[in-house]
């Protein structure tokens, strides 16, 4: 026993000399012709040394705590005259500060708050001997957070020495849940390699809180860590398959790359190209996961510029076609003005001749021009209403395609079809009207019949015409 409190009083005196020594040190680096760069870095490493090395006689470490913060004082006092080093110091500070606060609300969630005191006392040693000056906002905000911390967990602890037994069986719980959402993460089947990181990164997330929960003192405990274990290693084996597998996979998706760059590139090939069709490869391509980023950056671009040549094909045909429809418009108005000045029921026959020998047109602009021209024409010229509109059907026959005219005619027949079924109808309806009702009705059937049969004959007459 003799022996052992000479040792401890041979450390103490010996772990005195050692600050008093570092303490001269930071005296002496003030007034070094070293660089300030060079300065700072000195200075972190002999705060580094103050952390590391043990306590002192009791009445002799408050005379020397003061006397390492004072030259600390001193040293930064003497080192923020310069800005730029002031600058970037406060901020590397922050950064230090930013975090330490990160530990301190990793250990504010163990489990065990005894564990939890403990830890945090190492990082407040830290935070007061390792970290300097902040801007004054900063040092405000961050101090705040720190102290609240520091705080809850003096609470926790001593709320966990008077409730232990709850505090367990609370910590029991949060692990069987943190063991359920492992066990879910798992199971959710996953093919694609940001999936699968995005997957490992929240099961790191749990595993760092089950464990930094530390130990528990109950049954369930070990029965909890064996689930756990079990569930670490079944993840680490798929997680070691699936990217054992993920070079195969990348060779066949970069092969479907590939295959789709070479399909665009005939399509480039052909007279006339489907817009569609691009749209189409350029969706597939997007479909295409688990490639390698910069062979995908690379077949991506290929792709594009192949894409791109394509759409500029197409721009440069309908340019073309645009120029045609420009030319057949002009044409087809000449046409309607010469039909203005010389109107005649055969004139139109001609003007209709050389308006098919133009070409179509993709908008309906001068066909309806030339519609509305012969109706107001041939009414000037003082004909029926039923005449005017058989020989605009006349002209819309002539104009039309064979694909137009049949669905016209289809069109057709099914109103004839469905107005004479209601003709039948409202016939055999009438057979069944006893003799003295009311007139009203009657009368209503009769005309009812009447239009449908007008309509009817409307309908038969534009069918005849179409063929």
């Amino acid at each position: 026993m003799a022996t052992y409190k000479k040792n401890i009083v041979v450390d103490l005196k010996k772990n005195f000399s050692e600050k008093t020594h570092l303490i001269e040190k930071l005296k002496e680096l003030i007034n070094s012709n070293i660089s300030n760069f060079e300065k700072i870095k000195t200075f972190k490493k002999l705060r580094e040394k103050w952390v590391k090395i043990g306590k002192v006689q009791s009445h002799l470490s408050f005379g020397l705590n003061n006397s390492y913060q004072h030259h600390i004082k001193l040293f930064y006092d003497y080192i923020y005259l310069d800005k730029k080093i002031k600058e970037i110091d406060q901020e590397n500070n922050k950064k230090l500060k930013l975090d330490f606060l990160k530990e301190a609300e990793k250990i504010k969630l163990i489990g065990d708050k005894l564990k939890s005191y403990r830890d945090l006392l190492v990082i407040i040693k830290k935070w007061n001997y390792l970290t300097g000056p902040l801007k004054s906002e900063d040092e405000l905000k961050l101090n705040t957070k720190f102290d609240l911390i520091i705080q809850t967990v003096k609470t926790n602890k001593n709320d966990y020495l008077k409730n232990r037994e709850k505090y367990d069986k609370k910590n029991i719980e949060i692990k069987k849940e943190l063991v359920s959402k492992f066990k879910k993460l798992i199971n959710d089947s996953v093919d694609e390699k940001n999936m699968w990181l995005k997957k490992i990164s929240e099961i790191e997330k749990i595993k760092d809180k089950f464990i930094g929960m530390g130990p528990i003192k109950s049954s369930e405990n070990n029965e909890l860590w064996k689930e756990f274990k079990i569930l670490n290693k079944q993840f680490i084996r798929e997680k070691n398959i699936f990217f054992k597998n993920l070079k195969k996979t990348y060779s066949e998706n970069i092969n479907k790359q590939l295959k789709i760059i070479e399909d665009c590139k005939l399509l480039k090939e052909k007279e006339i190209i489907n817009p569609s069709d691009l749209q189409n490869l350029k969706i597939n391509f997007k479909k295409i996961k688990n490639v390698p980023y910069k062979r995908n950056k690379e077949n991506w671009n290929n792709f594009s510029n192949e894409l791109n040549l394509c759409f500029e094909k197409i721009k440069k045909i309908r340019g073309i076609e645009n120029k045609e429809e420009i030319e057949n418009s002009s044409q087809k108005n000449s046409l309607i003005e010469d039909l203005k000045k010389n109107f005649s029921i055969n004139k139109i026959d001609e003007i209709i001749n050389k308006w098919t020998r133009i070409g179509k047109s993709k908008n309906q602009i001068e066909f309806n021009l030339l519609l509305k021209t012969i109706q107001e024409e041939l009414k000037n010229m003082g004909l029926s209403n039923d005449e005017i509109e058989s020989h605009k059907l006349k002209v819309k026959s002539s104009l039309m395609s064979n694909n137009d005219k049949d669905f016209e005619k289809t069109r057709l027949r099914k109103k004839i079809e469905e107005t004479s079924k209601q003709i039948s109808q409202l016939e055999n309806n009438l057979n069944f009207i006893k003799k003295g009702s009311d007139s009203k009705v009657l009368d209503g059937v009769h005309n009812e019949i009447k239009n449908l049969k007008n309509q009817l004959e409307i309908n038969e007459k534009k069918y005849f015409l179409f063929k």
